[in-house]
């Protein structure tokens, strides 16, 4: 794979148990070592509990302690005495710090866990020392990501300390600890969701925030300057923190076993063999069932969104087959999403059914991962495709020129020497890809920089969450077949109309996860006494067990059994109305309730109701808080287009009318892709 391939050529070889060193394991009554904060692997962004110790645990010196743990809206925080403060207010001569060799784990984990002690709610201490009792201090308000917030705590504590100015007053810098998703709310307007107060400086984990930022405001974040701006104005960007590229992590025990094959999996072999989708002829595969993919949530995480943008640039050109393959990649992704990029880690081992996970992270989740020491270490593997990088831009949102000044002063301190060695040490990457030393083959990380794709725009981005959020909500679908006499006839060598049709549901059926509901009937004249249409699986979770199978299992029996009735006729519009009142009677508030239709003809029942007398009781049972789409596909050239047409229109569904069997696949598949736009389709 590109330069270096997916399995990094430092991987250690397999030894075997004699060879192995022995595993270390802390004595009767010791608690072990401190649990240590993931960085943006942690979800709640602050330090893990820690045992209580009587000595200062070991970490940079220079480094000050935690504060207590505040509101966002609250007022400033209150001062530490590590920055110079008494009780009484006095400042006190400090030391400059000593920085001390360390071997090359002690002082990774040594310098992780003094960074932990920035990592809580509260923020670094304020410096008011004599040089800043004259006139009211500039405070500039940082939003920093949890996997940052230590360093830029650091940062900030620095420059409070040297007391610089702007004319008369100091500047000071606030930093809080603050998931990037709590302040793209805020700024998008769309909500408050954990932060209440728009900062002066934000540092996300991703410039992919910036899309949801404004998504709710249209407001531009690509804009020069800062002097005179109005308050709504959008982010303008003053370069990078540091960089963490998006990799796949696995358990070493799969990076063995995948090296042993001679497979070096891409990004679309990983997800189609995580769908269970077949990959081209020919190519390089990965056995069927060997991994599953646990995707951290795109909706609260960078590293889940850059995945569906990673899935979504990736796929096919072909407009039909891509929109299909981003289907079954958002199948694959929903059903392996994790609360966040450290809960992929919680199980990282294999399951019952013989399958690796495979967990899509950022570098410095796997080496936060690795430190700790785990029975199963993780290995980054690196595409060939390339990848997105988790790239924590510096981003100002003031409104004035004397913040503008003031963050200036601000971005100097982080890009200081000893803010890119505090970063170094919990595992990031500099911003232009510069490895730590650390990484190799104990952190399970390759210090080459992978190769990076360019960063989508905000347009892209959005349109891609927005297909997510289609695409990912649950739907609630009755399938009906038309079985009449003519869907018995050839349209190709050892090929039947119906025959075609049932492949088609078949594969639309696998795209589907196992909470959709879904049913299955069929229809012509007569099939059940009077009546035109025949139940043949009740609509329900496909997931769920009905007697000895699911009802997946139920469904794929119906289609293999479905037969054409000869000499059937087609009641088309009695078997629309009573499927519309079943599904009208059963609606379910979280779903998309619709109705899918198959028909190779028009309605020919002479006992059934008139199109007029069907369209009347259509518009009485249409309730717009209770919406039922009907969405049809007509298919060969006896269909009534017309009839379908004004049904559909009075269903605010939609009708297809294909000629051939390849035009019903390339339709339906895009629709099943697309199903969730209504009730405004």
């Amino acid at each position: 794979m590109s330069e270096h391939g997916d399995v990094p050529e430092w991987l250690p070889e397999e030894r075997p148990p004699a060879e192995r060193p022995p595993v270390e394991r802390p004595a009767p009554g010791d608690p072990g070592p401190p649990r240590m904060f993931l960085g943006i692997s942690d979800a709640g962004g602050g330090p893990l509990p820690r045992s209580p110790r009587t000595t200062p645990p070991p970490g940079p010196s220079h480094l000050p302690a935690p504060v207590p743990a505040r509101d966002a809206s609250s007022g400033p925080p209150a001062a530490s005495p590590r920055h110079g403060h008494r009780a009484g207010g006095a400042h006190q001569p400090q030391s400059p710090p000593v920085r001390r060799r360390r071997g090359p784990l002690i002082g990774t984990l040594a310098g992780a866990l003094g960074l932990t002690l920035l990592a809580g709610l509260g923020v670094h201490a304020l410096t008011s020392g004599d040089g800043c009792r004259n006139g009211a201090p500039v405070v500039l308000t940082v939003a920093a990501a949890p996997g940052v917030a230590p360093v830029v705590t650091a940062a900030a504590g620095r420059l409070n300390d040297a007391r610089r100015k702007i004319g008369s007053r100091c500047v000071r810098a606030e930093v809080r600890s603050t998931d990037p998703v709590a302040v793209a709310t805020l700024l998008s307007g769309s909500g408050v969701a954990g932060a209440t107060r728009r900062p002066d400086v934000w540092i996300p984990d991703s410039s992919l925030w910036l899309a949801q930022a404004q998504g709710g405001s249209g407001q531009g974040g690509s804009g020069q300057g800062g002097s005179g701006r109005a308050a709504t104005a959008g982010p303008v960007r003053r370069g990078s923190l540091a960089s963490s590229p998006l990799v796949v992590a696995v358990p070493r025990t799969l990076a063995l076993r995948l090296r042993s094959l001679g497979t070096r999996p891409s990004w679309s072999e990983l997800i189609r063999a995580a769908s269970g989708t077949a990959g081209p002829a020919g190519g390089p595969s990965l056995p069927k069932d060997l991994v599953k993919l646990q995707v951290p949530d795109p909706n609260r995480t960078a590293p889940g969104m850059a995945a569906l943008v990673l899935a979504d640039q990736l796929r096919s050109g072909d407009e039909a087959d891509g929109t299909t393959s981003f289907a079954g990649v958002v199948r694959a992704l929903r059903e392996g999403v994790t609360p966040s990029v450290n809960a992929g880690f919680a199980s990282f081992r294999r399951d019952r059914q013989g399958r690796y996970p495979v967990a899509l992270a950022p570098e410095q989740a796997i080496f936060e991962y690795n430190a700790r020491g785990p029975a199963e270490p993780a290995v980054a593997l690196y595409p060939s495709e390339g990848t997105l990088t988790m790239d924590h831009p510096i981003l100002f949102l003031g409104a004035d020129a004397v913040q503008d000044r003031a963050s200036r002063l601000f971005e100097a301190a982080l890009g200081a020497k000893d803010t890119l060695d505090d970063l170094r040490e919990l595992g990031f990457r500099a911003p232009d890809g510069t490895a730590p030393g650390t990484f190799g083959a104990k952190t399970g990380l390759d210090p080459r920089a992978p190769r990076t794709l360019p960063a989508p725009a905000p347009a892209a981005v959005r349109a891609t969450m927005q297909a997510w959020a289609r695409l990912s909500l649950s739907i609630r679908m009755l399938s009906i077949i038309d079985v009449s006499g003519s869907m018995d006839d050839r349209i190709a060598p050892d090929v039947t109309r119906l025959q075609s049709t049932v492949r088609t549901a078949q594969q639309g059926l696998a795209l589907l996860p196992d909470d959709s509901e879904l049913g299955q009937w069929v229809f012509s004249t007569n099939l059940q006494g009077p009546q035109d249409w025949r139940e043949l699986v009740s609509v329900g979770p496909l997931g769920e067990r009905v007697g000895s199978a699911t009802r997946r299992q139920l469904m794929l029996s119906a289609f293999a059994q479905i037969r054409a009735k000869k000499n059937g006729d087609t009641g088309l519009y009695d078997t629309i109305l009573s499927a519309y009142r079943r599904m009208k009677r059963s609606y379910k508030p979280e779903f998309v309730n619709s109705i899918l239709l198959w028909t190779d003809g028009r309605n020919d029942d002479p006992g059934g109701p008139s199109l007029d007398a069907t369209l009347d009781a259509l518009r009485r049972e249409v309730d717009p808080t209770r919406p039922v789409l009907v969405f049809m596909y007509g298919f060969g050239q006896g269909v009534d287009a017309g009839a379908l047409r004004r049904i559909a229109q009075a269903t605010r569904g939609d009708v297809v009318i294909a000629e051939t069997p390849e035009e019903v696949r390339e339709n339906f598949l895009q629709a099943v892709a697309r199903r969730v736009c209504a009730p405004g389709c």
